[in-house]
């Protein structure tokens, strides 16, 4: 079974997946319904994601507006990553303040994203693979991001490889929330 440890931004919580290991290899069970549901999170899941990344990249930080906002379990299956949570709940005491999280996939290690937060990485090792399951289906009209550098995180990367996408996102300081 995984462990699940909350944090100081509400609905923000690490898991670890201790698994099993032998000469084969392990294997590792990353979604039980039960055991979250009693930790309170949104086990609804609509969408799974896989990404692969290369030393250097921060993807990030993404988000869907409402009414197609989503709560995200994701998961560092390969590789290591530094991941970022920035709370966007207007009502929230930690909003506008980020936590990250030292993910790796020796040991899988994973977070729980409540909605109106958002989301990114950056990669450490030489590749990095991360599965998300996330709550609503993607629609791209709803899709948006605060740009990685604007909200006060001192990200482990100082050049990043970053797409053109997040390269454009709003920064933090004119954004106004949804949530």
């Amino acid at each position: 079974m995984f462990e699940i440890q909350t944090s100081d931004i509400p609905g923000v919580c690490s898991l670890r997946s201790p698994g099993n290991r032998d000469l084969r290899g392990s294997f590792h069970k990353l979604m039980h319904a039960p055991t979250l549901a009693a930790a309170g999170l949104n086990t609804d899941f609509a969408e799974v994601y896989c990404s692969t990344s290369v030393r250097g990249v921060v993807r990030g930080m993404h988000f869907q507006k409402p009414p197609h906002q989503h709560a995200k379990l994701v998961w560092c299956l390969a590789g290591a990553v530094t991941d970022v949570i920035l709370d966007l709940r207007r009502g929230s005491p930690r909003y506008g303040r980020a936590i990250a999280f030292e993910l790796e996939g020796t040991t899988p290690s994973g977070v729980y994203i409540p909605e109106g937060c958002a989301h990114g990485f950056a990669v450490q090792s030489a590749e990095a693979t991360l599965l998300y399951l996330v709550t609503s289906i993607h629609a791209p009209a709803a899709d948006a991001g605060i740009r990685w550098d604007s909200f006060g995180f001192d990200w482990p990367i100082l050049q990043p490889i970053l797409s053109e996408r997040d390269r454009t996102h709003p920064d933090f300081e004119t954004f106004d929330s949804p949530f």
